[in-house]
């Protein structure tokens, strides 16, 4: 994996990121979800964070979510450019963000959603699958939810 940072979101990183979900779409996201994403990005106060390579360039994003009504916490949006996938760039973003979530929300589950392309990825970190939704985002694209027990 080449150099990374990681900084947290602001607005000035929208249209890289769009362009980064763009990268993901069909295959990992419906069309219909970049109005979803875009709305998501123009919240106030998301923990939301972009993945920067040693150009400067943003290659993934994700975020996470804290549910205080069930005390639980969602991984939010997370992706990274597709001319990146298997690079380890993923790996360290999720990485990143479950390290937030157990120092801020320690005794939390960490919940999120997922497809078949992807759940494999997330069993690595001790996610497992709760629930599929076959056609859950979109016919041939199916719905995994999962759950890491903290």
């Amino acid at each position: 994996m080449s150099f990374c940072k990681i900084e947290k979101y602001h607005s000035s990183y929208f249209e890289d990121c769009i362009s980064v979900f763009k990268t993901n779409t069909p295959t990992f996201f419906d069309y219909s979800e970049e109005k979803l994403f875009s709305s998501y990005l123009l919240k106030k106060d998301i923990k939301y964070y972009v993945l920067l390579n040693e150009m400067s360039q943003i290659v993934g994003s994700g975020g996470y979510a804290y549910n205080d009504k069930i005390k639980t916490v969602d991984l939010t949006w997370g992706m990274v450019d597709k001319r990146y996938h298997k690079n380890g760039f993923g790996y360290r973003l999720t990485e990143y963000r479950l390290q937030k979530i157990t120092n801020k929300h320690p005794k939390s589950d960490v919940l999120l959603n997922t497809s078949q392309h992807t759940f494999k990825f997330y069993e690595k970190f001790g996610f497992q699958v709760t629930k599929i939704t076959e056609d859950g985002y979109r016919k041939g694209l199916h719905k995994y939810d999962m759950i890491k027990v903290l």
